[in-house]
């Protein structure tokens, strides 16, 4: 079997990949992607990483795509594509829940303990102590509400259930009066829904201006379901108490963009899912998953592309 690794490897990962592939070929991405593909990838059935989305249809011999993200949004393009061409794709859900549910506890602990507020005043090597004292609150009892009922946002209910929090879900069945109806109570938002046609720019002027001076808005999900110049704007003027983004609409973010200079914002960078053995992690589910695909057995994670999840 042809297999295409598409992904960015230590010498370490490669022999993990090429010591349990032995009776495969192995194909190694330079990354260097240009608009023809690889002609080493148009050789394999298999694929591992995340390819440009327009070589799916230069392909002949591709069956089985395995991404190293949750997120599909990339290829939606080609969605026809990948019906036409029956290809399997899986992604990495749920893989990502537990880190990206403790950046958004830090992120949280960090407006509410004021850690965010002390980092810029030791930067100003400015001590001001007691009267911050006032201003610090607790997590115990807050008002939350989620949206999406997927796995991050699971994870992130356990925690929150030690800290007695109420919270409730907004799902594609939630109506549009009580969204903002949850919304002008809630006191931490936490956003961690796909990237699609129905969410994209989900929070626009209408949503984001239902929220208090005291919510915190969080986005774990895709770059796109916030209307960043009215956030920033919000924030700027002190209407939210902050926002956590570990996803923004350009990424990586321009030395003009006006996210890095927006005050009560804690910008994570796309880390939200990181941690130091990523991807040895990620080479196991591969492994794990080309066993049930050599074996004709359902592969975990298969995702629907006309959907895009």
């Amino acid at each position: 079997m042809n297999i295409y690794i598409a992904c960015e490897l230590e010498s370490l990962e490669k022999k993990i990949l090429k010591d349990n592939l032995k009776k495969h070929n192995l194909y190694f991405s330079n990354l260097k992607f240009k608009e023809i593909a690889d002609n080493n990838f148009l050789k394999c059935e298999i694929v591992f990483g995340n390819i440009p989305s327009n070589w799916v249809k230069q392909s002949s011999k591709i069956k089985w795509l395995q991404l190293e993200s949750t997120g599909f949004g990339e290829y939606s393009n080609v969605k026809k594509n990948f019906l036409d061409k029956d290809v399997i794709i899986t992604n990495l859900k749920s893989f990502f829940a537990c880190q990206v549910a403790q950046t958004t506890m830090a992120g949280i602990f960090s407006f509410y303990r004021g850690l965010d507020a002390f980092t810029l005043l030791k930067n100003e090597k400015k001590w001001i102590g007691d009267p911050m004292r006032a201003k610090l609150e607790i997590l115990n009892n807050k008002n939350v509400l989620f949206f999406g009922k997927g796995s991050i946002n699971k994870e992130i209910s356990k925690y929150l259930k030690v800290f007695n929090c109420q919270y409730s879900f907004i799902d594609s069945n939630s109506k549009k009066n009580f969204i903002i109806k949850k919304l002008k109570k809630a006191e931490i938002v936490i956003c961690a829904l796909p990237g699609t046609a129905k969410t994209k720019m989900l929070f626009n002027k209408k949503m984001i201006s239902s929220l208090s001076k005291k919510t915190i808005l969080v986005n774990v999900g895709r770059g796109n379901l916030i209307d960043e110049k009215y956030l920033i704007k919000k924030l700027k003027n002190n209407f939210l108490k902050g926002a956590i983004l570990d996803v923004t609409a350009e990424e990586p973010l321009r030395k003009n963009n006006p996210l890095w200079s927006c005050p009560n914002l804690i910008l994570t960078q796309h880390t939200g899912g990181g941690y130091k053995d990523e991807m040895v992690d990620k080479i196991n589910f591969f492994l794990d998953n080309l066993q049930k695909y050599l074996k004709k057995s359902k592969v975990l994670n298969k995702i629907n592309p006309s959907k895009g999840y």
